[in-house]
């Protein structure tokens, strides 16, 4: 072979090797595919090379991300292409909390079938936080009989009994203390289970987790104000909520979306001049969207009463990743734009992981 012919190869296959490269997604792009539960392009994208542990944007890996949504067949596509079960993100979340957290079961008990750690290191949250503090007393219930730590410790030293007395999910906290959970155990602001009830005024809670005199005592003292109320909320009509889930569908596709964004904003306008009619509280002020991506039917659109200040505005310039994805969450949870945000996180991950090479 003649050293033209060499070089006409080499040349050829970097060629191919960039165009195949060129089809894998940024995070953002794989994030939205994920949640729509795009398993064909999981899989074509597996097949072209894409990472099995690969993070999107914001949620973490697409088996944390198939989690999230319950979705069991795309967690056997991620895990037989071989996904770490126990993959902790960059955020220290892993995919059975996210499974806990969203309330689905059945995602939950394959995990665990398949051997994942209910007990991540200390100091991280744990199916068993992120179930205590959503409620869900099943998966709860599930955890503590295969094993999950009663006190495991979160970042700021909160027990999973403190997440439910601050939720108010009576019938956990009474579970959690009937399975030994520690009443004494103090975060780092030094509170137990019974300063987090009085600080949420959840009195009825406190006497599950202190003695009646421990719990008059410290009634008796300073009150702890009180949190704020939940805000007035409109129902948006099923013209936004359709709108919103085809707008995401195009996202996904890579299909154009300017003329449905247009579409989805006269429908948002229309929506606001009508519910200015209504009585609500106060004056509202910010559209709140809840999307079930690949569930049709199941998105809710709000329009939420009280004073909505962009996040991107409220957030400071040394704000670190989780700030920041706090921040997101915040800006999606009021129907505020994301992108800047997003791009903020993606920039200061890039920043943690070259520091820590």
């Amino acid at each position: 072979m003649n050293a033209a012919a060499r070089a006409l190869i080499t040349v050829s296959a970097a060629f191919f090797m960039a165009s195949a490269q060129a089809e894998l997604p940024d995070p953002s792009r794989f994030g939205r595919a994920m949640e729509m539960g795009d398993i064909r392009s999981a899989s074509r994208w597996l097949d072209e090379g894409l990472p099995p542990d690969f993070e999107a944007d914001v949620t973490g890996s697409g088996l944390m991300i198939a989690a999230a949504e319950g979705n069991i067949r795309l967690m056997e596509l991620f895990v037989e292409r071989g996904a770490n079960i126990d993959y902790v993100s960059r955020i220290g979340e892993q995919a059975i909390a996210l499974a806990a957290w969203k309330g689905h079961q059945r995602a939950v008990e394959w995990l665990i079938e398949r051997g994942a750690s209910l007990n991540p290191p200390d100091k991280t949250w744990s199916a068993l936080h992120y179930a205590a503090f959503a409620g869900k007393t099943r998966i709860v219930d599930l955890l503590l009989r295969n094993g999950a730590k009663l006190d495991a410790r979160a970042p700021n030293l909160a027990t999973p009994l403190m997440m439910a007395v601050r939720e108010g999910n009576e019938g956990i906290v009474k579970a959690l203390v009937d399975a030994g959970a520690s009443t004494t155990a103090v975060s780092d602001r030094g509170e137990n289970a019974l300063a987090w009830a009085l600080r949420y005024n959840r009195l009825k809670i406190a006497t599950l987790v202190a003695p009646p005199e421990n719990v008059a005592e410290a009634v008796s003292a300073p009150p702890v104000a009180a949190p704020p109320p939940p805000q007035a909320s409109i129902p948006a009509p099923p013209e936004v909520s359709e709108l919103l889930n085809k707008l995401r569908q195009a996202e996904a596709q890579g299909k154009p979306t300017e003329a449905l964004r247009r579409q989805f904003m006269a429908a948002v306008e229309r929506h606001r001049k009508t519910s200015a009619k209504q009585t609500v509280k106060a004056a509202p002020s910010a559209l709140v969207i809840s999307a079930k991506r690949g569930k049709a039917g199941a998105e809710r659109a709000e329009l939420v009463a009280g004073a909505a200040t962009p996040a991107v505005q409220t957030l400071a310039e040394d704000a670190g990743a989780v700030d920041i994805l706090r921040a997101i969450q915040e800006a999606q949870a009021k129907g505020q734009p994301t992108e800047e945000l997003r791009r903020r996180f993606r920039a200061e991950v890039d920043k943690l992981r070259q520091s820590a090479q």
